[in-house]
């Protein structure tokens, strides 16, 4: 999949069918906060925001689960591919000593509620995976899965967000833009991630090994769910337009990178995706 460093949105749906045993997961991880600096030039391209809902879709998943290898990245490539401008795809690694988990993707797998395996798919906080027994029943969990999708697309849009982003050097610059669309309270939430593309790493019952890794956590402002969203930004009307730096890894490949940005609201314990959005071109 290759990428290029624009600010124009897409992202992706396909049928894949099948049934087997999940992978377990009942081990609560440590939160870590990830790198963060700030940034005062803005070199990023401007941001037009549409004022839609996109919901994520999240694959909570790892290199040393089977189930992942065979059915669980696949059905969320292919969805990611040809559900494009609808949906924004991040995979969530974790379990096994995957080396692509990160303080983010703990933070936000432990975010979930109720019943913890891997291969999940989820679209933005609701487990789309469908069980007979103890196997995913393929046909069922695509079924909810869109449903889902388009439930949260007909949802009057509360919050519209864009991002883009300009690389000089081993520096990103990420520059987002938030605009409320309504009267807003209680706790909002920015979270900006680093994303890699084309990661070629070895997965557990893939179709061809190495795999391709894709739509994966690289680095985040604050952790898993960013940082906290001022109140005056929270009223009708008032649009917000910041940037950030990060410091890239010598082993990413900045061709690769893009950015996805994911607005939460705190509730309790928990953090619920209240829209979202990236610079992905495919």
């Amino acid at each position: 999949m290759k990428l290029y460093n624009m600010n124009k949105i897409i992202i992706s749906l396909g049928l894949t069918v099948f049934a087997f045993t999940s992978c377990k997961d009942n081990t609560k991880l440590t939160v870590q906060k990830e790198q963060k600096i700030e940034v005062e030039v803005n070199d990023a391209p401007a941001i037009t925001l549409a004022e839609i809902n996109k919901p994520v879709f999240f694959d909570f998943t790892s290199t040393g689960c089977p189930g992942c290898g065979s059915w669980g990245a696949p059905t969320f490539e292919n969805m990611s591919r040809n559900l494009k401008n609808d949906i924004v795809p991040v995979a969530v690694h974790i379990k096994y000593g995957d080396p692509m988990i990160t303080g983010a993707s703990k933070a936000i797998a432990n975010n979930r509620t109720g019943q913890y395996f891997t291969p999940q798919l989820w679209i933005n906080n609701t487990n789309g995976v469908v069980l007979s027994g103890n196997s995913i029943n393929g046909s069922a969990s695509i079924l909810k899965i869109n449903s889902e999708i388009e439930t949260f697309q007909s949802i009057e849009t509360s919050m519209a967000v864009g991002v883009s982003q300009a690389i000089n050097g081993d520096k990103l610059t990420i520059r987002y833009k938030t605009k409320a669309l309504k009267n807003l309270a209680g706790e909002y939430w920015i979270g900006l991630y680093v994303m890699e593309n084309d990661i070629l790493y070895k997965q557990n019952s893939g179709a061809q090994n190495p795999f391709e890794h894709n739509h994966v956590i690289r680095v985040s402002n604050s952790g898993g769910f960013g940082d906290l969203i001022e109140d005056e930004a929270l009223l009708s009307g008032s649009e917000t337009e910041k940037t950030k730096d990060f410091t890239l890894n010598k082993t990413w490949v900045k061709d690769n990178l893009y950015v996805t940005v994911i607005v939460w609201k705190k509730e309790g314990e928990n953090f619920l995706v209240v829209n979202a959005n990236n610079n992905l071109v495919y």
